[in-house]
């Protein structure tokens, strides 16, 4: 066994092994940081990409009940103009009843 001579000695060799084990800290650390790093960036992508397609999809539901409401529209319009007075008829009803369940007593 090699033991130092005196406490200075002995201290000296602490103070080394110290620094050596502090250095592989300071190392794995590092690592560590760079895995983190490359983690979260790789999740960062991953989720802008998954709105990118709920975007998307969205989107083409939107145009899609936009497309649906303006066919209902013209649908509605060409009855209207078909009908004139059955329409007014129907929508005053319509007006009755609201009006009707709407009143205070």
């Amino acid at each position: 066994m090699n033991r130092p001579r005196n406490p200075i000695e002995a201290a000296d060799a602490e103070f080394e092994a110290v620094g050596s084990h502090l250095d592989a800290a300071k190392e794995n650390l590092g690592e560590a940081r760079d895995a983190l790093k490359s983690g979260v960036t790789d999740a960062l992508g991953a989720t802008a990409a998954a709105a990118n397609e709920a975007k998307a999809e969205l989107e083409d539901k939107l145009q899609g009940l936009l497309d649906q409401g303006k066919g209902m529209l013209t649908q509605a319009e060409d009855l209207i103009r078909s009908k004139p007075l059955a329409s007014f008829g129907v929508a005053f009803a319509a007006g009755y009843l609201v009006a009707a369940l709407t009143r205070r007593k």
